[in-house]
């Protein structure tokens, strides 16, 4: 038995061993993050964070299956070095976009502005972040402002480098609030005053019920950056189109309520209007023709206010 320890069969020396390690290894990695991945599932209700501790536990399994791999094949890897030198520089060049995506992602895990459940339009794409992978971005595509601002179902990924190179819009980093403008005209008629004063009620009545809120979101840009708000109550503006006067209230609205806003403004700025009468009508194009005596005499009309013969 002592002589079989010390001089085994030639048939296990000739066995991999290090490969069938390396799979055991891989398949344990795989059953333990089932398990944990299962249990976080099951006690977790918040979907942010299970899916967060999902995330991290992954990422710890990787790191511990590749540092027993690597020191299990420590050695074939220093006799394979100059051939690894030449298959890295060749893999550098035809994966450089995958690379690029790899750093950027310790970049993403560095800060704060792009997070899960974070508002961004990047590439040309506007969404919610549901998942920071290690190569790209996950959103669930957000429909542009003409459409509502909502959520049209779609998954959209980002390569995560993009990040980097391309410029990128935030939404709620800092403060969810941002600037909207929705636009009415009355005929010049109207008494203009009484509805640029009925929307401004309706601005206030919307952003007054979040004004601590807004104002917290931007003293926390203000401490981040050189930037300084200014008024932060309602304000319309009045000016002189081709069907009326032009009322265009600008408010602070909640990104994922703007639809919402606008809606409710719209409803009591009709109601409000059709309370006045007559005072305030909406307008809308209109022509108005004019006929000279030349055109009376030639189609044959006779000019308003005329007597007829």
């Amino acid at each position: 038995m002592r002589e079989l320890l010390q001089t085994p069969p030639e048939w296990i020396q000739t066995v991999p061993w290090q490969w069938i390690i390396a799979l055991l290894v891989i398949a344990a990695a795989y059953a333990l993050y089932r398990m944990a991945a299962h249990k976080i599932g099951t006690q977790v209700e918040d979907a942010e964070k299970r899916h967060r501790y999902r995330k991290r536990v992954g990422y710890a399994i990787a790191v511990l299956v590749f540092v027993v791999l690597g020191i299990a094949f420590f050695q074939k890897i220093r006799e394979m070095g100059t051939l690894l030198g030449f298959i890295s520089a060749g893999l550098a060049i035809a994966l450089r976009e995958y690379l690029a995506s790899f750093f950027a992602w310790f970049y993403l895990l560095g800060q704060r502005n792009i997070s899960l459940g974070g508002r961004i339009e990047v590439s040309g794409v506007r969404g919610d972040v549901i998942d920071i992978g290690v190569f790209k971005l996950t959103l669930v595509e957000v429909r542009g402002e003409g459409l509502g601002d909502q959520s049209s179902g779609r998954l959209v990924t980002v390569p995560n480098y993009k990040i980097l190179i391309d410029p990128v819009f935030h939404f709620t980093a800092g403060s969810p609030f941002v600037w909207d403008e929705i636009e009415f005209t009355v005929t010049f008629e109207s008494d203009w005053e009484r509805a640029k004063a009925i929307l401004e009620e309706s601005g206030r009545a919307i952003v007054e019920p979040h004004h601590a809120d807004i104002e917290r979101g931007f003293r926390t840009i203000e401490s981040s950056y050189a930037f300084r708000h200014g008024v932060t109550t309602p304000i319309v503006y009045t000016s002189i189109g081709p069907s009326g006067i032009v009322l265009r209230l600008r408010y602070l609205s909640h990104v994922r309520q703007r639809r919402d806003n606008r809606d409710a403004i719209s409803r009591h700025v009709l109601g409000e209007f059709r309370g006045a009468g007559p005072e305030i009508e909406i307008a809308y194009p209109t022509s108005r023709t004019y006929r000279s005596e030349i055109d009376v005499q030639r189609i044959g009309e006779k000019p308003l206010g005329h007597p007829s013969i």
